[in-house]
C-alpha cells in the first residue's frame, strides 16, 4: 500500500469520530488493527497513526500488550467536560446570536429540520450525531475556529460520556423523554432575534439538562434487612 496521505488520516479520524458521536462505537469497545485495515483498506501503519492521534484527543486508550479501546471518560472528567462546554459554548452562541444573518438562519433551521426528520423517523444514530453537529454548526457560524476546534474534541467526549453513564440514570424514568431538538428550536429562536442574554441563557440550561440526565454519583448501598429477604422465601 501506498503512504497515506494527511488528508486520509483526517477522512478516516472524522469516520471514527462520527461513529463515536452517534454511539456506534462505545466506551470499552475495542478497534482492532486488521478489522480496521479492512474496512478502510489501509495500512497497519495508518491504523496506528490514526489510533495515535484518537488516543491524543482522549477518544482512544492504547493499552500495551492489549490493544486500543475506545476511552471510558470517568465521573470526575464528565463534570469537567461540562463545564469546559458550558464555558466554550455559550461565548460561541453569544457571538453568533450579536451578528445572526439570514443565511445563518435558514442554515441553523434546515439542520434542526434534519434533526427533526430522525427523531420522528427513529433514526437514534443519526439524531444523535446531528445534535453534536447542531453546536458545532454554531462554532463555525460565529467563526471562531479556535474555539470550535476545541468544541469538536469535547462533543465527542461528552458523547462517549452520555453512552456510558445515561443509560443508568435513576431520573430517567421520572422524566419526560428528553429531545434536544425541542431545546434547538429554542436556541434557534433566541438566536435568529439577536436576543443574545436569552441564547446564552438557553445554551446553558440545555447543557445543565444534559448532565443531569447522567448517573455520575455511584448508586447508595441500601442497608439489608435479612429477616425481610429470607421470610419472603
Amino acid at each position: 500500500m501506498q503512504s497515506p496521505k494527511t488528508s486520509d488520516v483526517d477522512t478516516v479520524y472524522q469516520r471514527v469520530w462520527e461513529a463515536i458521536v452517534a454511539h456506534k462505537l462505545l466506551p470499552g469497545t475495542r478497534l482492532k488493527e486488521e478489522e480496521l485495515c479492512e474496512t478502510f483498506g489501509i495500512s497497519r501503519g495508518f491504523v496506528r497513526k490514526v489510533l495515535l492521534q484518537l488516543s491524543h484527543h482522549k477518544l482512544v486508550n492504547l493499552v500495551p500488550n492489549s490493544g486500543a479501546f475506545v476511552a471510558e471518560p470517568s465521573p470526575a472528567e464528565a463534570r469537567e467536560i461540562f463545564q469546559a462546554r458550558r464555558l466554550i459554548e455559550a461565548e460561541l452562541v453569544r457571538e453568533l446570536a450579536g451578528k445572526c444573518t439570514e443565511q445563518d438562519k435558514r442554515l441553523l433551521e434546515q439542520h434542526v429540520a434534519r434533526e427533526h426528520e430522525a427523531f420522528e423517523g427513529g433514526q437514534l444514530s443519526l439524531r444523535i450525531r446531528l445534535s453534536g453537529e447542531f453546536h458545532l454548526l454554531i462554532g463555525q457560524l460565529a467563526n471562531k475556529p479556535v474555539l470550535t476546534s476545541f468544541l469538536h474534541e469535547i462533543i465527542s467526549r461528552s458523547s462517549l460520556i452520555v453512552a456510558l453513564y445515561q443509560g443508568t440514570s435513576p431520573r430517567k424514568g421520572k422524566q419526560r423523554i428528553y429531545s434536544p431538538c425541542s431545546e434547538h428550536t429554542g436556541l434557534l429562536e433566541a438566536i435568529a432575534a439577536r436576543d443574545v442574554q436569552t441564547a446564552v441563557d438557553l445554551m446553558r440550561e440545555h447543557l445543565n439538562e444534559i448532565e443531569a440526565q447522567l448517573q455520575l454519583e455511584p448508586p447508595k448501598e441500601e442497608a439489608l434487612d435479612l429477616k425481610a429477604i429470607f421470610s419472603e422465601l
